[in-house]
Parts: C-alpha cells; structure tokens; sequence
C-alpha cells in the first residue's frame, strides 16, 4: 500500500491530499482511502479549533487507522457518528491513526509535538495489544529530553519508499523508483538471476518482534520484551503528564487480538489459553499503578459475539463491526463518565 510519507520527527506519518488504495493479496480488501490537507485519514477540519467544538484526538496505529475499512467504517468516524447521535452534535471526531506513526512512543512524540497544537478536549489512545509493546524492539530513539523522553524517532529497519514502506536493505530490482514499476524489468531481472543468480538477495533485517511475533501475549515469553514493556509504561506516563498538564482527559483502550476471542481457530503457541487476556489485566495494573484510565475491550467484545465475527479474516484488522462495537463501546465510556457533555 502506497500511503506512507517520510518525516523529520516519527518513523513515518501520512501524506496531505493524497488518495490510496489499500489492497490485500489475499483479496480480502480493495479500497480507496483518503487523506485530507493536513495528512489525516477523512475528512478536512481546521488547524484551529473552533470555539464551539468538542475535539476528540484519537491516537494509534492501523486498528485506529483502519486498514481493510473504508473511511466511514474506522473507529474514529463512528464514534463521532455515534456521539452525535447520542445529542452531542458538537463533536469533533480526529484519527491520527498513522499520522503519529505505529507505536506508543511515537504517539506520544506525536501528541507533544504535534496533536496538542490542535487543541483536543479529550485524547484517547487505541493500544493494540498484539504488538504495540514489542514494536519498540524496531524504533529508535536518535534524541531524548532530560527526562529521557523520546524528541525524535526512526526505525531501524525500515524506510518509506515510493510510498511504501519498506526493508531498508531493498532487493535491486526494487531500488530504482521508474524500473520497480516496469513488469519487463522485473521479468528480465528474475530471468537472469534464476539463470545466472548475478544478484544476491538482500540480508532481511528482522526485528526481535518479527521473530517473537505474538510473544507478548504470553506469561512464559513477555521477559524477552521487558525493555519494551518498560519503554512503553514511560511513553503512556508521559502522555498522561502533558495531557493532565493540559487538563486534557486522557484514556487508554485495550483493543483485542481475533486469536483471543477465538483460539480454537489458530495454532498459535504464544498465547496461553488458559489465561486468554493475560496482556490486557498486566496492562491494566500497569496503567492503574500509573492512574492512567483505561477500557479494555477483550470483555466487551466477548460479551457480544453473538452480534458475528469483528475482524476481517486472515487479515484480522477490525471489520466494519469491530469498528462500531469499539465506537460503541468508547462513546457509553465517554457519556457515563462524563467526560463529554
């Protein structure tokens, strides 16, 4: 998917005016997604809040984003369909899925350097809990503040190229922009390689998270990601001091894994099922310790599974429905706490 744009600041963000097609290879999803002028997924808004608004700031990475969904289906546009609905007619919905890049330590560099000029009254934070933890294995903190925060951030092994966003050690069939896109270049070069192997295949470059994928999910496995984890609780602390500083109420929603709801599907040894939401009650203490307020989804969507399957298959992305049930779920958290009038 060619929706990737280079930054200064994160790993990547997201192009202004720009549309893109996501596609799966398994033919699951085809779909054209849009970003606005100031490189957010959907619709415009402006820089400057208006007086009469409630802004919501939605932080996260492909679940808040929406891959495989269409713009009106991601979590973000229903929660404001939603709270409107419900009467809150002033509600200002923005998903920064992407935008702050894939991990929590890019969320919060992104919320301090750029979601907080945006004004948000309320910042919520989508934490999926797959792989937000262990995606620190892959970025890295090229400058920290005296408090050892992170001020700028790239990733070790990989770069947005054309788009994509890709190995940074490339195969040489893909290294030159024009050419990669030519198929009788392709042809000839895989031609002469499988006669003559004139061009070696790059070194990967597999992060420990690509190589533990899923690790986390587990009491007997999670010891190998503790710098992560310890990184992790840091950046969502920090996130709570600028927001509190703000007084910007701030919560954090537990999203999910399909393996969860439905381990009989998967043979996936990292997860113990006898402990299905071991991540999410060690997150939660966590965040409780931290008196950072937090939803965790893992019950609610169990509650409900009578309602169909929330995730698109093989992919595993939230479907249309896994969106809605979240949106749900986030504005009831919102309206019977009171933190949206």
């Amino acid at each position: 998917m060619k929706c990737y744009a280079r930054d200064d600041l994160l790993p990547f963000s997201l192009p202004k005016n720009y549309s893109c097609l996501m596609r799966d290879y398994n033919g699951v999803f085809n779909i054209k997604t849009q970003f606005n002028s100031l490189g957010y997924r959907g619709k415009e808004f402006l820089s400057n809040k208006p007086p009469n608004i409630t802004r919501i700031l939605v932080l996260g990475d492909s679940f808040t984003f929406g891959i495989g969904v269409s713009d009106e289906e991601t979590y973000p546009y229903q929660l404001e369909k939603i709270l409107k609905e419900k009467g809150h007619s002033n509600t200002e919905v923005i998903n920064a899925g992407y935008a702050d890049a894939f991990s929590p330590d890019s969320y919060y560099l992104y919320l301090k350097k750029r979601g907080l000029a945006l004004k948000p009254d309320i910042v919520i934070l989508g934490f999926f809990v797959y792989n937000d933890i262990s995606d620190l294995a892959e970025t890295v903190w090229e400058k920290a503040d005296k408090d050892g925060l992170p001020e700028k951030i790239s990733s070790c092994c990989h770069v947005v190229d054309g788009g994509i966003l890709r190995n940074k050690m490339i195969d040489f069939k893909y290294k030159y922009p024009i050419l990669r896109d030519s198929q009788l270049f392709l042809l000839v070069v895989n031609t002469l390689n499988a006669r003559f192997k004139l061009f070696k295949n790059p070194i990967s470059m597999p992060t420990k998270d690509e190589l533990k994928l899923g690790c986390v999910m587990s009491p007997d496995c999670i010891h190998l990601f503790s710098a992560e984890e310890e990184k992790t609780y840091k950046v969502l602390k920090g996130i709570k001091d600028i927001t509190q500083k703000e007084n910007i109420p701030f919560l954090v929603v537990l999203i999910p894994l399909d393996h969860q709801l439905n381990p009989k599907d998967y043979n996936f040894w990292f997860i113990d099922t006898n402990n299905l939401d071991f991540i999410q009650k060690r997150i939660g203490k966590n965040l409780s310790e931290s008196r950072i307020s937090y939803l965790d989804l893992y019950p609610i969507f169990d509650k409900q599974r009578g309602r169909g399957r929330p995730f698109l298959p093989k992919d595993l992305h939230f479907n249309a429905l896994g969106g809605q049930i979240t949106a749900e779920s986030i504005a009831s958290y919102l309206v019977e706490n009171e933190l949206i009038k």
